[in-house]
């Protein structure tokens, strides 16, 4: 029987992650690429990939982890871009999916990182077990 384990992201993970997004994405649009992502990525990008992130906090295989955030960055496009040019961000898809597909890369780069912990270890911080009850 296996022991159940659970993932742990530090600030520094997840902002290595987000900075690592916001620069690919910026790559083959330059500066006003920078400016949009920046504030998609502040506003709505990594709120959702912190809520999913702490969701997947049970789920041991990263992958599952790189996928969600992929589709975190999907939904941050759509809505971007739904907010920028209205009804016709579907003229746009190719952003959506680069979003999504930078967002997944920024979490893939920081698996090395992220640490994965039994349950067990976790109650080994805990103190040591409490001894006999007191007598009067």
């Amino acid at each position: 029987m296996s022991r159940p384990r659970r993932v742990t992201f530090g600030p520094a993970a997840f902002l290595l992650g987000a900075a690592l997004t916001v620069v690919v994405f910026g790559l083959p649009f330059g500066p006003p690429g920078y400016v949009f992502s920046i504030g998609a990525a502040l506003v709505l990008g990594m709120p959702l990939a912190l809520l999913s992130g702490m969701l997947l906090r049970p789920v041991r295989n990263q992958w599952f982890h790189i996928l969600a955030i992929g589709g975190a960055g999907v939904v941050t496009g759509i809505v971007t871009l739904l907010f920028l040019v209205g009804t016709r961000w579907y003229s746009m898809w190719g952003l959506v999916l680069w979003s999504g597909f930078c967002a997944a890369l920024g979490r893939s780069a920081v698996v090395p990182i992220v640490k994965v912990h039994d349950e067990a270890e976790q109650s080994l911080y805990a103190g040591p077990p409490s001894a006999a009850p007191l007598e009067p």
